[in-house]
């Protein structure tokens, strides 16, 4: 099965950390990872054997149309960004299900995503602790002062409706998403050319168009769709930067696997998104 990896020259040590750490923690990983680049040689970073090289010009349209390029539209791929990368695979017998679920090509499925979409990822920093009285009057302060984009409720909200699944595989039920496309978007999925294409060549989008503009497509976006999640995390994963700069846990995460760090500046913060908060 093909996987596409949205990713840049910046960025392919990060790119090879999300190849590197899927090949160790899914042992005889099915995936052949379509990596881009434009004018960095990726044979000076990239040492796995299941990666395919895919030169492209640098702006986001361009980089899907290439990655895509020659994919059957209904035939299932692995959709995977650069900023989002494994840190633990919790239920692999039922990814292993859903990947030969999707090997059929079963109709009326858009997306079928390894996470629980209704949970918000877990802010920290490194080395800082949670201030107690901050915590207090965030519980008592009114809901309306709070910015839309710092609500982190919204997801249970859109599938707060109690139901049956949709179907059941290796034991884990798998629920018919209701809420927006955006929900889950950028998460570790199984997907289809013509599901991602809906997306990224959207005519309101410009023929050059960059990553916030693409985000600000997405939550205004209303595309019906046949998504599923099941109700529990199958995968940890972790962002890997923020606002153009590296995560320290990604960071710490790339060397500790001996791969060589992009040349970019390091944060303290970084994200999770996992079963527990982080302490």
């Amino acid at each position: 099965m093909k996987a596409i990896v949205l990713s840049f020259d910046p960025h392919l040590e990060i790119a090879n950390l999300v190849v590197e750490s899927y090949n160790r923690l899914w042992p005889n990983c099915p995936f052949v990872f379509r990596i881009p680049f434009t004018d960095r040689d990726p044979l000076t970073v990239f040492a796995a054997q299941n990666v395919e090289f895919i030169q492209t010009p640098s702006d986001i349209r361009s980089t899907m149309e290439n990655l895509l390029r020659g994919l059957p539209e209904d035939e299932f791929i692995f959709w995977c960004v650069d900023d989002r990368y494994p840190i633990e695979i919790l239920n692999l017998s039922v990814l292993r299900a859903a990947y030969d679920f999707v090997s059929q090509k079963p109709p009326k499925v858009d997306s079928i995503k390894w996470t629980d979409i209704r949970v918000a990822g877990a802010h920290r920093k490194r080395g800082a602790k949670r201030q107690l009285l901050a915590h207090i009057l965030a519980l008592f302060r009114p809901r309306f002062r709070q910015a839309l984009d710092r609500d982190t409720e919204w997801r249970q909200r859109e599938e707060a409706t109690p139901r049956a699944p949709a179907f059941v595989l290796a034991g884990q039920p798998f629920f018919r998403q209701l809420g927006h496309p955006k929900n889950g978007f950028y998460m570790p999925q199984f997907t289809t050319p013509a599901f991602l294409k809906r997306f990224f060549f959207a005519p309101a989008l410009s023929l050059v168009y960059g990553i916030r503009e693409f985000h600000h497509f997405l939550l205004s976006a209303e595309f019906e769709h046949e998504s599923y999640f099941a109700d529990r995390f199958l995968i940890s994963t972790a962002e890997s930067t923020f606002q153009g700069q590296l995560s320290a846990s990604c960071y710490e995460q790339i060397v500790k696997l001996g791969l060589s760090p992009p040349k970019i500046p390091v944060r303290t913060d970084y994200k999770i998104y996992a079963p527990q908060i982080p302490q």
